[in-house]
């Protein structure tokens, strides 16, 4: 199995390509799709030395957002996978998908598998290992398989990318001595995206809000786990108070149409937007009620466009969001606490300001894109000579 080399254009050299066979199983557009589509950006734009090659299904939205970058992406179904059914069960689902990862993996002689999280590393590690090709799992998620499940899976992997100390620690806990193996490092947000600063007057303008309006927004997928209806519950509660505030929620998912039905009239839900960083900054102050967390890629997103941040005090967002200094965290599942942590917010402007400006700081020292992009190339390319 050769390097592939061509010539660089700029320099005319030899410049050698490691070829990395990427594979995604989730369908969804949520955090671990967003991290993985900012890496492939990243690599694309800083000409890194790797040819990124993508196997999702159908209708992934990961997919059409991946071929825009001018990555080659070849979609098929990658099989169920369901953690109610038998092992049996589940095997036999991987009989046909592997047999098409493998051939894709020979057609594009593939040196290394990276796999988006725990299905997909379920969907992947049989072809990588039937032809003997190193695999790096890389999770998003504190919410992994069973026990006996994960340490098997565990030891199947050449690397593991854990995206917090969280996850690591999950993983450590389970099995010590695959610490030999893992590696934290944090996703990463395109800082000089983020930081523009957008027009929110026209964004404020063209979502019907008032330009000295309060605003309080998230941005999540609509999912049990990410705890929206707590959000909900601190808004309406607002509301109520006569406070004049309004709500956004940025997003989509398969609690919509419940989430609206609870929802009172100074909550606006805007769906699925591709214009982030301008909804960011029309807002004033922003939430993540999430009930479990790998990372948080919304709050650090947020923390780039010198936002203050309320988030629940679980997983990775402990390791974003420092307490008192850009902003609150808050018990999971408390609503009164989100309420009270969005008022002591709106009444202070200064401290609004100061979490803001110290969590930008934050994000550039430490969960930045370029960091990210390097070190998963260290880590893909040590996989590889192993």
């Amino acid at each position: 199995m050769g390097t592939y080399c061509a010539r660089d254009a700029r320099t005319n050299r030899k410049k050698f390509f490691m070829r990395v066979l990427l594979v995604e199983h989730k369908t969804v557009w949520g955090g671990g799709q967003v991290a993985l589509w900012n890496v492939l950006g990243e690599w694309q734009r800083t000409r890194a030395p790797l040819e990124p090659v993508l196997v999702c299904p159908p209708d992934a939205e990961l997919a059409p957002r991946v071929r825009a970058l001018g990555i080659e992406t070849v979609t098929f179904g990658l099989g169920a996978i369901e953690k109610t059914r038998s092992v049996a069960w589940n095997f036999a689902q991987r009989v046909e998908p592997t047999t098409r990862l493998l051939r894709v993996m020979q057609d594009v002689r593939a040196e290394v598998v990276l796999a988006n999280c725990a299905y997909s590393f379920l969907a992947g590690v049989f072809a990588a290992k039937l032809s003997r090709t190193p695999i790096v799992w890389l999770e998003q998620t504190t919410t992994l398989p069973s026990g006996n499940l994960l340490r098997r899976m565990m030891s199947w992997a050449d690397r593991i990318v854990a995206v917090s100390e969280a996850i690591r620690t999950q993983f450590v806990a389970l099995a010590p001595n695959a610490q030999q193996k893992m590696t934290v490092i944090y996703n990463g947000v395109d800082t000089e995206r983020f930081a523009l600063r957008r027009a929110a007057q026209e964004t404020r303008r063209a979502l019907g809000l008032a330009q000295d309006a309060r605003v309080v927004g998230t941005v999540s997928r609509l999912s049990p786990e990410k705890g929206i209806e707590f959000f909900i519950a601190a808004a309406n509660a607002l509301a109520r108070d006569a406070i004049d505030v309004r709500f956004l929620i940025v997003g989509d998912g398969p609690e919509r149409a419940r989430l609206e039905k609870i929802a009172k009239g100074a909550v606006i839900f805007l769906g699925q937007r591709d214009e982030i960083p301008e909804l960011l900054h029309a807002m004033d102050v922003f939430v993540l009620p999430s009930l479990a967390e790998g990372f948080g890629m919304a709050a650090a997103e947020a923390m780039a466009c010198g936002l203050p941040v309320i988030a629940s005090d679980v997983g990775g967002l402990r390791e974003i969001v420092a307490p008192n200094e850009t902003g609150i965290l808050v018990p999971p599942r408390e609503a009164n606490a989100l309420a009270n942590a969005i008022l002591e917010l709106l009444h202070d402007e200064n401290k609004r300001r100061a979490f803001g400006e110290r969590g930008r700081a934050r994000v550039e020292q430490n969960f930045t894109l370029a960091h990210q992009a390097q070190q998963l190339q260290i880590v893909l390319e040590g996989a590889r000579k192993k």
